[in-house]
């Protein structure tokens, strides 16, 4: 009867060490998950603010493009207008300096959309790269308390 009652000690002694063990694990695991969640969720909204502004700039480039060839529509609209040579001449001469501006601004306006584009990309980039890297880090601190927690446990046995 004594070395049952020993042996049964002996086991809810082992148990309950072990359960003490496990608990400070589990709650840096689950530390460690919280963190990797944010981590993401914070890459995540740093992409989505990137993608936007690539948007917003794409859409600004696609206004200056429209309004510049506009303008320079309405240049090539009036030599179609004029009553004399001279002003079908000028006219011309208006309209292809106004499509040469045009085709300037259009240039300009996607170069700096690429430009904006490039900028969201590597703003992405960098997040997420960050974002892994505090993932790992949250990962590692969990599974050294989880060691930590195991060695504790082995010396309490």
């Amino acid at each position: 009867m004594k070395k049952i009652l020993t042996a049964l000690a002996s086991a809810l002694l082992i148990t309950s060490a072990f359960a003490q063990t496990a608990a400070p694990a589990d709650k840096a695991q689950a530390k460690a998950n919280s963190e990797k969640s944010e981590a993401q969720a914070t890459a995540n909204k740093k992409k989505a603010e990137a993608q936007s502004d690539a948007e917003k700039a794409q859409a600004s480039a696609n206004e200056d493009k429209a309004s510049a060839q506009a303008t320079a529509d309405k240049k090539a609209a009036k030599v179609e207008k004029a009553t004399t040579v001279a002003e079908a001449s000028d006219a011309r001469a208006d309209a292809t300096k106004a499509q040469a501006k045009a085709n300037r601004k259009k240039h300009d306006a996607q170069a700096k959309a690429n430009e904006k584009k490039r900028e969201a990309a590597k703003d992405a980039n960098v997040a997420q790269a960050k974002a892994d890297k505090e993932k790992v880090e949250a990962q590692s601190d969990a599974n050294k308390k989880a060691a930590d927690a195991n060695v504790d446990a082995a010396k309490k046995q």
